[in-house]
């Protein structure tokens, strides 16, 4: 039998010591870190896990995995949610256009983060990658904001900056769009 594949998602108060007591139960119990994100976002930290498993597992030796997951959880603060992923939705991911980087940066307020996507998303952009920050170290709030995009090649980029602009200038912040060289990735 091929590799079994799980997500994992986990968050919580941040403590020293997760990441290694967390990776000892999957070491322990044969799973591989195919893909992962781990961030600490403020004082909470998130992690997102992509395992893989070269061996079909017996029900028990799966009820024994959840409930030592879960009790580390239960022991760190945290929620864990896992689920088992196809085959086919483990391929890599291909870009479909050109791969471009976005920067938002202006005063904190809601909807930055909608209006921009929205414009992405009736665009047939998708979403590599993002990342927020907010600073209170500044009266008003700074926000920023980066995302790694894959613009379908049928967009006009030109426009799409426009478009960009025009809706960074309603909610008062600037955005910058440029291009991923190939060799950076």
């Amino acid at each position: 039998m091929g590799k079994k594949y799980f997500l994992v998602t986990a968050g919580g108060v941040d403590k020293k010591g997760i990441v290694f007591n967390l990776t000892k139960i999957l070491k322990k119990y044969g799973f591989n870190i195919e893909d992962s994100s781990m961030i600490l976002l403020r004082h909470t930290f998130s992690v997102i896990v992509i395992l893989s498993h070269n061996t079909n597992f017996s029900k028990t030796l799966l009820e024994k995995f959840h409930n030592e997951l879960k009790i580390f959880m239960k022991n760190s603060g945290m929620t864990a949610d896992i689920k088992s992923i196809s085959s086919k939705d483990m391929q890599e991911y291909r870009e479909e256009g050109m791969v471009y980087l976005l920067s938002i940066s202006g005063a904190d307020k809601p909807g930055i983060v909608n209006s921009v996507t929205g414009i992405l998303y009736k665009n047939g952009v998708n979403i590599i990658d993002m990342e927020t920050k907010s600073s209170q170290k500044t009266s008003p709030p700074a926000y920023y904001m980066f995302l790694e995009v894959d613009i379908p090649k049928r967009i006009k980029i030109d426009k799409l900056s426009r478009e960009l602009k025009v809706a960074g200038k309603k909610i008062g912040v600037h955005i910058s769009i440029n291009k991923v060289e190939s060799a950076v990735l």
